[in-house]
């Protein structure tokens, strides 16, 4: 087996939405398709990627750097001698001449590859990357997968009422847990649409808030204050990613369980994290984000210094609302997986084909990741395939 060629495309994501951190009417993402010389049924099999959100695309770093390295590498450097491709080895091949530390964007670029080669070996293997997966890490497989829907972002007009309506058409759709942001408006217009939220949910269904890393100390325990007689299941991410002290005073004082991650992309990160954030394994949950955070191969790095930290799997609910980290989390037997509230959205829709029912979601058993059943797959892959 040889890669042929890799092709690439910068997707715009815009969304007149926001959160207390950033908005999204310029959000951009990669878009990727690995291509190798295994023929099936008349085409070449492909592997395929599409990025997570809110770090924008990598089209620069893709071209410049990583992809030449793979596609110029000899076959013996990344196949794995029985005609398929060896993710770890590919991934040695795209870190090379790659410094330590300073991880920057291009953890977001090779995570991309990492996403489209894993798609690949799963192809070649004709099987869904769920099962792949599970076999990886040793574990059982299943196609099942719990989800929690996110969305609840600030809009400028009729904010509480459109959100209401998001809530209402994803319990419909079959979703039992909810995500909204907080900290982009007054903290009594916060607790407004919360109440609002709540009032919408029924029996066994949950609802977190996420503050997208934007308090302090003062405004986070103002927030505890005003949050603790309300039953949410976590309160996510409200001070800087990077400031680890603070996490662990935050962590002192909540009875809430805080949520982060999704903004730490290298095992180093994350491994500071767990030494000195504070976090608490019996309650908390850990959101690194599959995708940006280098890929699968660094994932699993991850995994084993969780459980060498005394973390359980279910602790983790990978951060981005797309195919790859729900093969993630049905692969290798994590907690919950992010979709997007809003399926008429692109994000949204790369997940509204699958089956839910009570915040459970059937995966294909399609091989490898299944973009081509999503409905977003024609906008995003057709121009790279033709």
């Amino acid at each position: 087996m040889r890669i042929l060629a890799v092709q690439e495309k910068t997707v715009r994501l815009g969304s007149a939405t926001r959160n207390s951190s950033i908005g999204f009417g310029t959000m951009t993402a990669s878009a990727i398709a690995v291509r190798s010389d295994v023929v099936r049924n008349g085409k070449p099999v492909v592997g395929l990627a599409f990025d997570s959100i809110g770090r924008y695309g990598h089209g620069g770093l893709l071209r410049e750097r990583f992809i030449p390295r793979l596609t110029a590498a000899e076959p013996d450097r990344y196949t794995d001698g029985n005609g398929g491709i060896d993710p770890h080895r590919a991934w040695d091949v795209l870190m090379a001449d790659e410094k330590p530390g300073g991880h920057g964007e291009r953890c977001g670029a090779v995570g991309l590859l990492d996403a489209a080669i894993w798609d690949l070996k799963a192809k070649l293997a004709d099987e869904p990357l769920w099962i792949v997966l599970a076999r990886e890490s040793g574990r059982p497989a299943g196609a099942k997968v719990a989800l929690y829907a996110s969305g609840g972002h600030y809009r400028d007009a009729d904010d509480v009422k459109l959100l209401c309506e998001d809530i209402r058409r994803a319990i419909g759709e079959g979703h039992t847990r909810f995500k909204i942001k907080i900290g982009g408006v007054s903290l009594q217009e916060d607790v407004a649409r919360i109440e609002a939220v709540l009032a919408l949910l029924g029996p066994g269904m949950s609802l977190a808030v996420d503050g997208n890393g934007t308090f302090d100390r003062e405004k986070t325990v103002r927030y505890l204050d005003a949050l603790a007689a309300y039953p949410l299941a976590w309160l996510e991410e409200p001070v800087h990613p990077l400031d680890y002290d603070l996490h662990h005073d935050i962590a002192t004082v909540s009875p809430l369980p805080l949520a982060t991650g999704e903004n730490l992309f290298s095992r180093d990160d994350v491994r500071n994290l767990l030494r000195y954030g504070g976090l608490r394994r019996d309650r908390d949950v850990l959101q690194f984000d599959i995708s940006l955070s280098y890929g699968i191969i660094e994932y699993l790095r991850i995994l084993d210094d969780l459980e060498e930290h005394g973390w359980q799997r279910d602790r983790c609910a990978p951060h981005a609302g797309h195919l790859l980290a729900a093969h993630g989390v049905a692969g290798l037997g994590l907690g919950l997986a992010e979709v997007a509230m809003d399926t008429a959205g692109l994000f949204g829709s790369l997940t509204a084909h699958l089956p839910l029912a009570d915040g459970v979601a059937s995966l294909p058993d399609a091989p490898g990741v299944g973009l081509e059943a999503s409905p977003a797959f024609p906008k995003i892959f057709n121009d790279l395939l033709n």
